[in-house]
């Protein structure tokens, strides 16, 4: 995580990666072989399967000819392949992308749109690369069934994204009930109908997903987790609880499912289990994604069982954790000279995304500059160049709107905590003030027949996580020494 802040924030200083481009005294002459040679050689070491010689022998084929070459596009083909092959992935697709938009050859383009379905299955590039491409404003009416579902697929969610209901309506139309397409097509309806406030008919589709034996696990946890969250919204806590127990655990957002599980318990009046999630969010491995709503809770935890002196403790260890923050926030400070908000900015899944990308395209770019033939390695390095230097920026832009948005959330929750501390000091009053006729109820405490204690494993608290409890016992009617100030 540590290498992760230290890149945003070199890439956020510099907003964009600005390479020099490799100079024309370095760049090797091009190959004078005849151009069928090339292409019958290259042909030769392709169908045997050495793309690593096969590779550069397609680049100087393409970098001698021009589109209208017999061969052209089927050089390219193989060139996108060899490179896919030699890991050298974002470039292949790009490739692959060109042959979409410019070939006229069904054959190619049908080929060059499987390689797309399977990198994204194998979450080999986000599903978006594709959309953000070619695929969203052609016809592909000669591609067959199973993949022409895909293409519909993503037309569809083209058509849905920029507005065209009907005509993505219409795209989703054309896959089968049978095609693993279509329950996320059904997905995606669910959430269409919660962007338009119909939350009824979203559970109703997500309930129907999660009853198909064939869903597949990514999905499912997907339709678990936009469940739960709607069935809290509704105040259907014990619906939403059972929902959060069923995702599987080991996830990139689970310390998300923690915490909000954390409070579903709150509302369900479990003060011990709510507190049991939360100090499970104190394992090491999610140590960097405790955020300020975490403290919020824990102290709601304690101010319900009138833990006054716990509660206080906790919003004064929130006011520790982000002084420095609101402040550098009140100081209208820019985000390159915020670092210490940088942690946070990572806790937003769209950032996460832009920087994954940006880390496999570094990572090939290293493969490209230690390529063997000096002329691939200069163009592929060239590529990867632009490639980082786009989402750099995009990455920036974002970054720069976040930023906002989480400054005014922590300003959100500084006033929230101090209204934390003035209703704990309230409380604190009323209660003293209350009649003393009233009946002294027992301690709440939870009693287990079994108590088990899970013995710290490495750098993971495993299986303990959905039952992990504390025993917190309610003072709400036993004096405190401070008592005596309020009478």
């Amino acid at each position: 995580m540590n290498k992760t802040i230290v890149l945003l924030t070199f890439l956020l200083i510099f907003q964009a990666c600005s390479f020099s481009a490799p100079s024309k005294n370095t760049i090797t002459k091009k190959s004078t072989a005849p151009s069928e040679d090339l292409f019958n050689k290259g042909y030769q070491l392709f169908t045997q399967n050495n793309f690593k010689d096969a590779l550069p022998i397609f680049h100087a084929y393409i970098e001698n000819q021009t589109s209208n070459a017999d061969n052209y596009e089927w050089a390219l083909f193989f060139y996108g392949i060899c490179l896919k092959k030699n890991k050298f992935k974002y470039v292949a697709f790009d490739v692959f992308a060109r042959l979409i938009d410019q070939s006229p050859n069904a054959k190619i383009v049908t080929h060059a749109i499987r390689f797309f379905e399977e990198a994204i299955n194998q979450h080999q590039i986000h599903d978006t690369f594709i959309r953000e491409t070619t695929i969203c404003s052609k016809n592909f009416g000669f591609v067959e069934a199973p993949l022409s579902h895909f293409i519909d697929f993503h037309q569809g969610m083209c058509n849905w994204e920029k507005g065209y209901i009907d005509w993505g309506n219409a795209q989703f139309s054309m896959i089968p009930e049978k095609s693993p397409y279509y329950l996320k097509y059904r997905f995606e309806l669910a959430r269409l109908k919660i962007q338009q406030k119909q939350i009824d008919q979203g559970i109703q589709i997500l309930s129907e997903i999660l009853k198909t034996p064939r869903i597949d696990p990514d999905l499912r946890a997907r339709c678990l987790i936009t469940l739960a969250r709607l069935h809290f919204e509704q105040q259907q806590y014990e619906k939403a609880d059972a929902l959060y127990k069923s995702i599987a655990k080991f996830q990139e957002d689970q310390s998300r499912f923690l915490l909000e599980r954390a409070w579903t318990q709150f509302h369900l009046n479990h003060p011990n289990q709510a507190m049991g999630l939360l100090i499970a969010l104190k394992a090491p491995d999610f140590e960097t994604q405790i955020t300020p709503e975490f403290f919020l809770l824990k102290s709601l935890i304690y101010k319900q069982i009138c833990n006054y002196k716990n509660a206080l403790a906790i919003v004064d260890e929130w006011n520790t954790a982000y002084k420095k923050l609101i402040e550098g926030i009140r100081l209208r400070k820019t985000l390159v000279h915020h670092a210490d908000i940088m942690p946070l900015l990572l806790h937003k899944k769209s950032i996460k995304k832009i920087l994954s990308i940006i880390h496999r395209l570094a990572h090939e770019r290293k493969l490209a500059e230690n390529y063997p033939d000096k002329q691939v390695a200069e163009s592929l390095t060239t590529i990867y160049e632009l490639f980082i230097q786009k989402y750099a920026h995009e990455l920036n832009m974002l970054a720069q709107k976040s930023y906002v948005d989480l400054s005014n959330q922590l300003l959100a929750f500084e006033e929230n905590m101090r209204l934390m501390h003035y209703e704990i000091g309230l409380s604190m009053y009323q209660r003293v003030k209350q009649s003393r006729s009233v009946t002294e109820k027992q301690p709440l405490k939870e009693k287990f027949e079994q108590p088990v204690i899970y013995p710290f494993i490495g750098e993971y608290w495993n299986d303990e996580l959905d039952h992990l409890r504390v025993s917190l016992t309610d003072k709400c009617q036993t004096p405190e020494q401070w008592d005596v100030f309020f009478k």
